[in-house]
C-alpha cells in the first residue's frame, strides 16, 4: 500500500494517471470487440441456419414421403432442431428480412409462405418461443415454412451465450500489454526524471559541502534549460563568493599599511593617556582586521569532508583545555562517525568554549563548562554550556552579528573582536546545520549545534 506521501510522487501520479487512462481504454476496446464479436457470431449462425434449412428442403422435395420423418431426424442437432408437423408454431412473421432470403434460395420451389422471428431464451427454460422479456441468454432462430397445403416444417435454432462472450485468454492478453505499456511508460518516466534527482543532490551538496561541480547537459530538451540555469547559477555563487573573500583580503592587507604608518608616527609622540589611548585603538584595529582576514579566508571551504569520530575529536579538544587548567567535561557516546570539516569543527568548538571563557567567569574568575554530545530527532546534537550569567534572550541573534560585543565595557585591548560567533555559524550552516543559542535553565549560556543525520557515513 502505497504511503500517503508517496503520492505526492510525481511518477506514482503520472502512473496513476497511466493506469486510469488504460483501464478506461481496454474496458471501452473490449466493449466494442465484445459488440463486434456478437454481431459477427450471430451473422454467421443465421447464414448458416437459413443454408441448412433450405438444404433440408430441397433434399425433402427430392425424395419420397416416406423418408421426409428420417431425413429430419438426422438433419438435427445439439442446437437445431427440426420437425415436421400440420400446424405452424409461428404465427407472426418477425424478420421479413430473413423470410426474403430463405424464400429467395428456394426460388425454385416456389415456397410463399415463410415465418421467423428471433429471440433471447434462458438456458433451461421452458420452450418460450414468443417471449422477448424472458432474459437474454441463448439467442434463438425459430420458423415455419409452409412445404404443401397441410405440411409445416418448424425449425428452432440457438446460439449459445458462450460464444459470443470475450475468452479469458484475450482478456489475458490484454492485461498483460496493459501492464506491459504501464511498466515501459513509468521506466521512461523514472529516466527521464533521473536528471531532477541528480539536480536535487547537487544543490543539497552546494548547501552541506560547498561543492561547485557542473552537472552534466544530459536529460529531455525540457529539462536541459533548468541544467544550464543551475550551471550558471553555481558559477556566479562560486565566483561571488570568491570574489568577495578576495575583496575582503584585499581591503584587510591594504589597511594594514595605513595603521602600520599611524603606529609608526604614534611612537614618535611623547607619551600621554592619549598617545597610549590610540595605540590601543590602532591594535584593536589590527586585531579586526587579523580576524577579517581569516573570516575572508573560511577554512571550512578549503579541507575536504571526511568521515570523523566526533567523540575522539571532542574528547582532544577537551583534554587540550584540562590540560591548561580549565574545568571542561564532555559527555558523549561512541562511535559517532560523521562527514564533517573536521578543523573546521574543532575551530567552532573552541570559539564556543572561548566565548565561554571570556564571558562566563565567576566572582572567583572560574568558568565550568561542559560538553553534551547527543543524537535526537535524526540529528546529532553538540551543546557547549557554561555556568554563567547568560545574555538576554533579544539577544540570541543579535551577537551572531559580526563586530558586535555585548560587553561594551571590556577593555579594547582584548583579542575578541565579535566574529567567532559569526564564524562559527557559517561554519555549522556550511555543514547544512544550524547553531543557535539559549539560557539554561540551572544558569549559564548554551550553544547548540544541529548537524542533520545525512552527513552521517
Amino acid at each position: 500500500m502505497l504511503k500517503l506521501r508517496s503520492l505526492n510522487s510525481l511518477i506514482v501520479q503520472i502512473t496513476i494517471v497511466m493506469l486510469l487512462g488504460l483501464s478506461a481504454l481496454m474496458f471501452l476496446s473490449l466493449q466494442l470487440y465484445s459488440s463486434d464479436r456478437q454481431q459477427a457470431v450471430r451473422s454467421v449462425s443465421t447464414e448458416s441456419t437459413l443454408q441448412r434449412i433450405g438444404a433440408l428442403i430441397e433434399i425433402l422435395y427430392k425424395t419420397p414421403d416416406a423418408l421426409h420423418q428420417e431425413i429430419v431426424l438426422v438433419s438435427q442437432g445439439l442446437q437445431f432442431k427440426i420437425s415436421l408437423d400440420t400446424s405452424p408454431l409461428i404465427f407472426n412473421n418477425q424478420r421479413p428480412d430473413l423470410s426474403e432470403q430463405l424464400q429467395y434460395m428456394l426460388r425454385d420451389q416456389q415456397i410463399n409462405d415463410i415465418r421467423i422471428v428471433s429471440y433471447y431464451k434462458k438456458k433451461g427454460c421452458s420452450h418460450q418461443r414468443h417471449n422477448r422479456n424472458s432474459g437474454r441468454r441463448n439467442r434463438q432462430l425459430s420458423g415455419s415454412i409452409l412445404l404443401s397445403p397441410s405440411l409445416w416444417l418448424n425449425f428452432d435454432s440457438s446460439i449459445n451465450a458462450q460464444v459470443e462472450k470475450i475468452s479469458l485468454k484475450t482478456i489475458f492478453i490484454l492485461i498483460a500489454l496493459t501492464l506491459i505499456i504501464l511498466l515501459s511508460m513509468a521506466w521512461l518516466v523514472k529516466r527521464a526524471l533521473k536528471p531532477i534527482a541528480k539536480l536535487a543532490i547537487a544543490a543539497e551538496r552546494i548547501g552541506s559541502e560547498r561543492d561547485f561541480c557542473a552537472l552534466a547537459e544530459q536529460g529531455p530538451s525540457e529539462i536541459l534549460p533548468t541544467i544550464r540555469a543551475f550551471n550558471n547559477m553555481q558559477q556566479h555563487l562560486s565566483t561571488f563568493i570568491e570574489d568577495r573573500g578576495k575583496m575582503l583580503a584585499a581591503i584587510s592587507h591594504d589597511l594594514r599599511t595605513p595603521i602600520t604608518s599611524l603606529r609608526l608616527r604614534l611612537e614618535f609622540i611623547e607619551p600621554s593617556p592619549d598617545q597610549h589611548q590610540m595605540l590601543n585603538t590602532l591594535k584593536q584595529m589590527e586585531d579586526m582586521i587579523q580576524a577579517t582576514l581569516r573570516f575572508a579566508r573560511d577554512d571550512a571551504q578549503k579541507e575536504k569532508k571526511q568521515r570523523c569520530d566526533i567523540n575522539t575529536l571532542l574528547s582532544t579538544i577537551c583534554q587540550e583545555r584540562q590540560e591548561q587548567g580549565i574545568s571542561i567535561k564532555l559527555q558523549c557516546p561512541d562511535n559517532l562517525i560523521f562527514r564533517v570539516w573536521p578543523l573546521a569543527i574543532r575551530r567552532v568548538i573552541e570559539n564556543l568554549i572561548n566565548n565561554s571563557l571570556s564571558y562566563a567567569k565567576d566572582e572567583n574568575g572560574i568558568v565550568n563548562i561542559s560538553i553534551y554530545c547527543i543524537l535526537k530527532d535524526e540529528k546529532l546534537q553538540i551543546k557547549v554550556c557554561d555556568q554563567g550569567k547568560g545574555i538576554a534572550e533579544k539577544d540570541f541573534e543579535e551577537v551572531f552579528k559580526p563586530f558586535v560585543r555585548l560587553d561594551k565595557a571590556r577593555d579594547v585591548s582584548d583579542a575578541s573582536v565579535g566574529l567567532g560567533l559569526a564564524i562559527s555559524r557559517s561554519i555549522v550552516q556550511a555543514h547544512a546545520g544550524t547553531l543557535c543559542l539559549s539560557n539554561n535553565p540551572k544558569g549559564g549560556l548554551c550553544a547548540t549545534i544541529c548537524l542533520p543525520i545525512l552527513d552521517k557515513n
